[in-house]
């Protein structure tokens, strides 16, 4: 495959040769020292115990114990006195560890996200509400209210940052479902607003005067973005959804329909 072809961050420029080494210590299971020679190997190969002291910071003392433990692995031996290594196919060495990789991090999730509805259950009404950090952890949020939307979501967005691309796919991908999706934003970003409309064909109005970031998922759920947006709330609370979802009603009396 030419550099041309490959995907786009799959390039072998987009890894430092210390990332290199650490990836594959860590996919493998390995010492620092195996890992050094290995990928000496793999690039430079065939070489011989002297050439991997030189290329890495394998000690002397240790280059034949270490090569030894990669032989058969990892490695293929070519004559004696000097032994010369040969890489195997890195595809070949790590594939097979790609698989146990991706079955323990689908075990993992399954696990954690069982986990997480429990606890969720346990928690009840006990804590309506939690600081999210970060504008990554509320955006996130928002995401995931939207993937479990069944009946409708409103969208008060007074600085266009949960209206971009993603989003908008997303809010296009619920209102095929049939959810209901209806969005407040100020005036200052009115096109991106436009653009909502046309590619998700949800119901869009701007107002000069949004002053909050807040968004309303089947009347039990907000989620809403504090100060400059940095740290946000989420809250499941019957009682202050019901009062965000009157204030979004009293904006929309003033605002402009797309």
């Amino acid at each position: 495959m030419s550099r041309q072809d490959q995907p786009d961050g799959q390039s072998p420029e987009s890894l430092s040769p210390d990332q290199l080494k650490t990836y594959v210590r860590e996919v493998m299971g390995w010492t620092a020292y195996q890992a050094q020679a290995y990928v000496a190997v793999v690039q430079d190969g065939p070489l011989e115990p002297s050439d991997i002291v030189a290329m890495t910071e394998v000690p002397q003392g240790r280059v034949y114990n270490v090569m030894g433990e990669l032989e058969g692995e990892a490695v293929n031996v070519q004559g004696r006195q000097p032994k010369r290594y040969q890489a195997q196919h890195p595809r070949s060495l790590l594939g097979g560890k790609q698989e146990a990789f991706n079955d323990k991090a689908d075990a993992a999730i399954a696990h954690l996200e069982q986990q997480h509805e429990i606890q969720r259950e346990r928690r009840g009404t006990r804590h309506p509400a939690w600081v999210i950090p970060g504008i990554s952890g509320t955006k996130r949020e928002l995401v995931e209210g939207l993937e479990v939307a069944e009946e409708q979501v409103l969208l008060m967005e007074q600085d266009g940052k949960w209206i971009q691309s993603n989003e908008i796919r997303d809010i296009a991908r619920i209102v095929a479902n049939g959810v209901e999706v209806e969005v407040i934003g100020w005036s200052g970003w009115q096109d991106r607003i436009e653009n909502l409309v046309q590619e998700t064909e949800a119901s869009a109005w701007v107002s000069e005067q949004v002053d909050s970031s807040f968004a309303l998922i089947d009347g039990e759920l907000a989620i809403m973005r504090v100060g400059q947006g940095d740290t946000g709330v989420k809250i499941e609370d019957a009682g202050s959804v019901d009062i965000l979802r009157l204030a979004f009603e009293a904006s929309k009396e003033t605002a402009t329909e797309i």
